[in-house]
């Protein structure tokens, strides 16, 4: 806006005008006084968020390295790709015994019992050895997160000499640690009984998180391992500062546990994270067993982690998984589970998820729970689609073939509190 100053020059106009104006004044009536203004309601800043650190579905791409920094960090790595929604797992348990048995773990998938990932692929057409990967792991709490992460930084100790059916080594350095974030970074090298390998690794952990970067290194590349333990802890306190800001702004809402009619038809109970029905995740063995009237549970003679579950009718069965003491219950799975006794499921008899019944494309699933995990294990030829909650929840679809397919089907659904799963031990 502008402002337009006029000037009057003419002496008499000006005191015809403050005479008239003076006159006006003397007749106005006495103006009543300014009332003081209302204070302004409080609008201070909330309290910073200073619950669990719980990281979930898309808030994991905030630990990912620019295909710049792979570069800078692994300069014999092929060029990074973006981020994707894919984990890929071997699962095949096999190499050597190690000593110490800790040691393991350098050659282990850091992802077994994570819930969710990201993964930054940097693949090697003209040779597959030489393909690494950043893969950024939710697990389904911190304390699992964080007892992953003790064994994982015990190595650089226990490992700096071991024995794997011959002689190795691991070279490492740590970083200090910065806002409640580990990170280490080093070289492996083995021989073992007569087969050399070297890899370079870097991991950082905050939460529920474990980040693990690695790319072979068998062409005696170099390896700034103090850099990159240094640049994982930073982008993790980053990822800390950004999840602390969001949780501030809308703080996170737990689900709780909701019973089903325990003797309505199984087609109308709902598969969720904390349970199925009137099946609620947590309870004991005996009260698991006996929550549906009229239904026969079929103990499996190699196992107390899982139990089936027949309708009161015969015609339809859930597999009931409880924890490794078999205590109490810790997942449900509807449909195919890769168990003895499978059947070819019928999915109008069995609950659904939010909607999604077995027997539907993948492709509902996916847009009913945005933001999940593509799996593949390729050991076993299983392939899943993955949405977990922030709470460790998780809700698991089985496709009846490559997830990335179009045309893939629902097999099976399972429903687990991963938090009743304790972290893997080395044996």
């Amino acid at each position: 806006m502008s402002f337009v100053k006029r000037s009057i020059a003419r002496g008499g106009l000006a005191a015809v005008l403050v005479g008239a104006l003076a006159g006006v004044s003397a007749c106005a009536p006495t103006p009543e006084p300014a009332s003081s203004p209302s204070a302004a309601p409080s609008t201070s800043a909330p309290e910073p968020y200073d619950g669990p650190l719980l990281f979930v579905g898309g808030e994991l791409e905030s630990f990912a390295l620019t295909p710049q920094e792979v570069a800078g960090l692994f300069p014999g790595a092929p060029p990074a790709t973006a981020i994707t929604d894919t984990l890929v797992q071997y699962a095949d348990g096999g190499g050597p015994d190690f000593a110490p048995a800790v040691c393991r773990l350098l050659i282990s998938e850091t992802s077994m019992r994570s819930i969710g990932a990201r993964t930054v692929p940097w693949v090697d057409g003209a040779d597959a050895g030489n393909s690494g990967r950043q893969e950024i792991l939710q697990f389904a709490s911190e304390e699992n997160a964080s007892a992953r992460m003790d064994d994982l930084v015990s190595t650089v100790e226990s490992c700096a000499q071991f024995d794997a059916q011959g002689p190795g080594s691991f070279t490492a350095s740590v970083a200090p640690d910065g806002d409640g974030v580990r990170a280490f970074a080093g070289t492996l090298e083995l021989d073992s009984s007569g087969s050399p390998w070297r890899a370079h690794h870097a991991f950082a952990a905050v939460g529920n998180v474990i980040v693990h970067a690695w790319q072979p290194a068998q062409d005696g590349s170099a390896f700034d391992a103090e850099a990159a333990a240094l640049l994982l802890r930073d982008r993790a306190v980053e990822a800390k500062t950004a999840l602390v800001d969001e949780l501030t702004a809308q703080p996170p809402v737990t689900p709780t546990p909701s019973e089903q009619d325990p003797s309505a038809d199984w087609s109308t109970w709902e598969l969720t994270p904390t349970g199925v029905g009137p099946l609620i995740f947590g309870a004991d063995r005996a009260a698991a067993l006996a929550a549906v009237p009229g239904a026969t549970a079929e103990e499996f003679t190699w196992t107390d982690t899982a139990a089936r579950l027949v309708s009161p009718d015969g015609q339809s069965s859930l597999i009931l998984h409880f924890t490794e003491d078999g205590a109490r219950l810790s997942g449900v799975t509807a449909g195919i589970a890769n168990l003895d006794g499978d059947v070819e499921p019928n999915g109008d008899l069995l609950p659904a998820a939010q909607g999604v019944r077995i027997g539907a494309p993948l492709a509902d699933a996916v847009a009913a729970f945005p933001d999940g995990t593509f799996l593949q294990i390729v050991s076993s030829g299983e392939d899943f689609y993955q949405w977990a909650t922030r709470e460790g929840g998780v809700v698991r679809f089985r496709a009846d073939r490559d997830a990335a397919d179009p045309a893939a089907v629902i097999t099976g659904i399972t429903v687990e509190d991963a938090t009743l799963t304790p972290p893997l031990t080395v044996d």
